[in-house]
């Protein structure tokens, strides 16, 4: 046997600091203590002295004692502190490793229990941020409570149990920050960052870390939070039938967590989610309707496009401009079988792209590009549906769009304008890019006759997929038709091409899967483009509606975008100040606005009126927003939020205080007397 010899006190490390100060730590803990008795003494005192020299303290990077770690690091950290100080008999690292998830040594800054306004961490509104400007809640986020979870089962019932009072908001980000991002046992890629290009790292495996951390913490909860936890897990677990819990590569505790929560009777099983969910903070909206859920990334100058790094993500270039994940449960693998490798990266759906090439971000260090405009995000009516948009500047600038994504409660009504393109290499907005096995392609009816794809693109006014969507083009009041194409091919890649990380590389093994793909081609300026996704709809309702919508474009206009559904709702984005179809804004906002019941009841002389109202500035520049609208209002407010002041009912004027809650929603509710 060679012997150990000291860990040689210098401070140059190669690679990546991650793996010197959380990696390997984790990693040596993890072995020592499975070892137990049978690791020889001499090895376990080097191999803790050497942790020690590369991770002194958990709360800051060693070499830069000024950076201070945040969220997941944060929580690693503080985790591998612990175990050494349990391995070693050494209290004060046990103490130090405790303290430092509620930052004792900085009064809670970076407390992992507490809530931030800015930069890395858990916000009240649910977001989490890490790298400063990216939704990281299904990666980093998960980390983060995996790591807090096993410090609370770890410690619990010793002299050294976390007693955070903040620890409430750690329970509570379940409901608000995890939850409404997870479909099924899947997280959904919008908050996974980088981690989508992970071949052995994808949604399902996220989504098991994170069912198996709320099962940990539903026993740190209240009675009825921990019954309602375990019911939505198993909820999740039950309607995953693509994946099996004991084979998951999940840790044996885990599964056996899982499978406990699965075969305990007294457990619920909580249905699926319903309703809109706005984290503006990390600028995004989510939508779920029980069968199908639809999320859309955008960026800004506060949110990046997306994160390459550690050569990972090599083709991420358009995630943040505007794709749009659709999830349902006829094809729930949708973006975990082998979609990264092999969609056109050109080609994400949702987004407005330009031919320009890209090169692979193939490379060491870490990146995220961040986008140029100010306008991101958008707002919720009810909880139940809601809009989000963003004013696209691409990469190089020769690219310029306004666009807006409705969730409708049967429907994703998807507007574009003001498209302009300098570039020289052709513009096109990706309505749908969806990927099957090769040969899997289901039945495909353009515009309600049955056809056979091929790479040759076909036009269209609307599109069915059977058992998956209808997509149907829309025509703006006032606009000419304009038409959609459709076409099929097959594309081969490599995970290695996507990651060629020196931990999470994926296989250079080709994969190859069938491309369906509706798009809009764009010409000249102030191009626009509107249609709708109807998720799980027939071939029926989907000619139905190509005849006659049941939501209308009012709208679609170089600054502003407006829908009117079928009962009255409008949702709209003024991407500037001025005067559209009766609306008066005086800067950059949001607004929506429903009556209940609808118009239609009002013959009803015992239907008591309401109306919803509600306005956001997704550019964050605060001040006051005055917004007058094209409706008379009953006279009584019988619920508004402290930022909004009413001007007049009559038309309907409102002044808001957006420098409060900057990019949050702002309501006022009406209701006759």
């Amino acid at each position: 046997m060679v012997p150990l010899r000291p860990v040689p006190r210098r401070s140059g490390r190669p690679g990546n600091w991650w793996f010197w100060e959380i990696g390997l730590p984790r990693r040596i803990a993890d072995t020592l203590i499975l070892l137990g008795d049978a690791a020889p003494a001499e090895a376990s005192e080097l191999l803790i002295e050497a942790v020690r020299f590369h991770a002194p303290d958990p709360n800051v990077r060693r070499d830069y004692s000024w950076l201070k770690e945040t969220g997941a690091n944060r929580v690693d950290k503080a985790l591998s502190c612990i175990m050494r100080g349990l391995l070693s008999g050494t209290e004060s690292e046990v103490v130090l490793g405790r303290d430092a998830l509620s930052d004792v040594a900085d009064g809670g800054r970076n407390s992992v229990f507490g809530r931030v306004t800015s930069g890395d961490g858990f916000y009240d509104d649910g977001s989490f941020v890490q790298h400063g400007r990216l939704p990281y809640s299904g990666t980093y986020g998960g980390v983060a409570i995996t790591g807090v979870a096993e410090v609370l089962a770890l410690l619990a019932g010793s002299q050294w149990a976390v007693t955070d009072p903040q620890m409430g908001n750690l329970l509570e980000a379940i409901d608000i920050t995890f939850a409404p991002f997870q479909w099924d046992v899947r997280t959904m890629d919008t908050t996974r960052g980088r981690a989508v290009s992970r071949q052995h790292g994808q949604d399902f495996h996220s989504g098991f870390a994170i069912v198996s951390a709320i099962i940990v913490l539903a026993d740190s909860a209240p009675a009825e939070d921990a019954a309602r936890y375990r019911a939505m897990v198993k909820g999740w677990l039950e309607r995953t039938e693509d994946q099996q819990v004991a084979t998951n590569s999940q840790t044996l505790a885990a599964t056996a967590r899982s499978v406990a929560v699965l075969e305990d009777p007294a457990v619920d099983v909580a249905p699926p989610r319903t309703g809109t969910t706005n984290t503006y903070h990390q600028e995004r909206i989510v939508h779920h309707r029980g069968d199908w859920a639809a999320v859309v990334n955008t960026s800004s100058a506060r949110i990046g496009r997306y994160e390459w790094g550690n050569r990972e993500n090599n083709l991420g270039w358009y995630q943040g401009d505007g794709m749009m994940f659709l999830y349902h449960r006829n094809d729930p693998a949708q973006y975990s079988a082998d979609f990264w490798p092999t969609v056109d990266p050109y080609a994400l759906p949702g987004i407005t792209v330009t031919g320009e090439e890209r090169t692979s971000g193939l490379g060491d260090g870490t990146g995220i590009p961040r986008a140029q405009n100010a306008y991101a995000g958008g707002l919720t009516l009810d909880g139940e549906i809601g809009t989000t948009a963003m004013d696209l500047e691409n990469f190089s600038g020769n690219l310029r769009a306004n666009k807006s994504w409705f969730y409708l409660t049967d429907r994703i009504v998807c507007v574009g304008s003001g498209i302009t393109d300098s570039s020289g290499t052709g513009a096109r907005t990706i309505a749908e890019n969806r990927s099957f096995p090769v040969g899997e392609i289901p039945a495909v009816q353009v515009d309600g006759a049955p056809t056979a794809l091929s790479d040759t693109p076909v036009p269209a006014r609307s599109v069915h997929v059977a058992g998956h969507a209808g997509v149907v083009s829309l025509t703006p009041a006032g606009a000419d038709e304009a038409a959609l194409s459709v076409r099929a091919d097959t594309r081969t890649g490599t995970w290695k091409t996507i990651n060629d990380g020196s931990d999470t590389g994926g296989s250079d093994e080709e994969v190859s899967r069938d491309y369906l793909r509706i798009e809009r081609e764009h010409t000249g300026t102030d191009d626009w483009y509107a249609y709708q996704v109807l998720p799980l709809a027939d071939a029926v309702t989907t000619a139905d509606e190509a005849d006659s919508p049941g939501v209308a474009v009012v709208l679609a206009d170089p600054s502003a975008h407006l829908i009117e559904a079928s009962d009255g709702t409008r949702m709209a984005h003024f991407f500037a100040g001025g005067t559209y179809e009766g609306y008066t804004v005086s800067g950059p906002c949001a607004v929506g606005h429903r009556q209940t019941p609808p118009p239609q009841s009002e013959g009803n002389p015992r239907a008591k009126r309401q109306v919803e109202v509600v306005v956001a500035q997704p550019t964050k520049a605060g001040g006051t927003v005055t917004v007058t609208f094209p409706i008379d209002v009953p006279d009584a407010v019988i619920e508004a939020d402290e930022t909004v002041t009413v001007v007049s009912t009559a038309p309907l004027v409102l002044a808001v205080d957006t420098g409060q809650r900057r990019g949050g929603e702002h309501r006022v509710h009406f209701a006759s007397r």
